[in-house]
């Protein structure tokens, strides 16, 4: 099974994948995940490890997450923000807080931001957005500096208004798939929201110029080791720039929770391997070490970043509000200090003055 793994190698391009992916290829990466050999399971993390410190460093890059609300129009199956969900006491952190946690990110030396909401698709909530953008490079971008690099992460919505966004100074956007099989992604949501919209969003974002992220959840009900498998190469074929892998976490207050059984063995070892794979396979991307990741273990930091994460995301929404931004069960919440001493106890380093963007984007068009 080791030689699994080998057929996984680092390379300009990324891994040594033929494309269209053979079928012999996506059984590999399939068995690989559905393994329980523990040996294969160290050195795969191994060689994830040794292809992220060639080729980045071992530098962790922070962005200082704003939920700033979790008001939602959607009602996806899995989700604690669903809009459905009458038990959630819902918030929205006026211009004047988001700019205020802006600037004291700034004070602390953090060069990223990442705007983070349920999702709002009109004109007038993008306006909000774009103006709360315009602030903080106002109070931040002078006198020679760049200021905050700024992430969003607020959902579907039209290309003028990616484009809007854009213009405002966001640079980065992540937008999960969540699922790149048609039929798993019409089971975790409602109608109306379908799986070609979100294609068409992803290569919006990629047109517009942003640095494009993307992820899914691992040990969804129904989903396989098969569909994983596919995830990667999904993410591959979409040339991606950020990547956010997480273990599925169930939310009592979402029908998921109730839903088939889990067919994924070990959804947090999974998704160690998941990020393993992506690492070898893609070599140049930023990958997050997702709070869902260090929820489910009190190792998963440092696992994380083991296995190929180079950014993490200081949780900066107020405390008062922590709480109600519930995208599933007891989400756990590191102090900034905190992830400075796990990721130096893990022999990296966490990096403040830098914007830390992916090197994948810069390859990708050819800047």
């Amino acid at each position: 099974m080791s030689a699994a793994v080998n057929t996984i190698s680092l390379s300009d391009n990324g891994g040594n994948l033929s494309w269209p992916p053979l079928q012999a290829e996506r059984e590999a990466l399939s068995n690989v995940l559905a393994s329980q050999d523990e040996d294969l399971f160290a050195v795969l993390l191994d060689k994830a490890e040794e292809c992220r410190a060639t080729v980045l460093g071992n530098k962790v890059y922070p962005r200082g997450l704003i939920e700033f609300s979790n008001l939602c129009q959607c009602d996806c199956y899995y989700c604690g923000l669903r809009h459905s969900n009458t038990r959630l006491g819902r918030y929205r952190l006026t211009a004047d807080e988001i700019v205020a946690l802006a600037r004291e990110a700034w004070e602390k030396g953090y060069q990223s931001l990442a705007l983070q909401s349920g999702e709002l698709k009109s004109s007038r909530e993008v306006k909000f957005v774009s103006e709360v953008i315009k602030r903080i490079k106002d109070i931040t971008a002078h006198d020679g500096s760049q200021g905050l690099g700024i992430t969003l992460s607020i959902g579907e919505l039209a290309y003028q208004q990616y484009q809007q966004l854009f213009d405002a100074g966001a640079h980065r956007y992540l937008l999960r798939i969540e699922t790149s099989d048609p039929k798993l992604f019409n089971q975790l949501h409602p109608p109306g929201q379908s799986f070609q919209k979100r294609l068409e969003c992803l290569q919006a974002l990629k047109d517009i110029g942003y640095q494009v992220g993307t992820g899914v959840m691992v040990g969804l009900p129904g989903q396989t080791y098969e569909q994983l498998a596919a995830d990667l190469l999904f993410f591959v074929e979409r040339d991606i720039d950020m990547l956010g892998l997480g273990p599925y976490i169930p939310h009592p207050d979402t029908p998921l929770a109730s839903g088939p059984e889990t067919v994924i063995a070990n959804p947090y070892k999974t998704t160690l391997k998941m990020m393993a794979l992506a690492r070898l396979l893609m070599p140049y991307i930023n990958m997050v070490c997702s709070t869902a990741l260090q929820t489910i273990s009190a190792d998963g930091l440092a696992m994380g970043i083991k296995a190929g994460a180079n950014v993490v995301m200081p949780v900066m929404t107020p405390e008062e509000n922590r709480s109600d931004y519930s995208l599933y069960a007891a989400k756990k919440y590191s102090s900034f200090e905190q992830l400075r001493h796990e990721i130096n106890a893990a022999g990296y380093e966490l990096v403040l003055g830098e914007w830390g963007d992916s090197p994948h984007y810069f390859r990708r068009r050819q800047l």
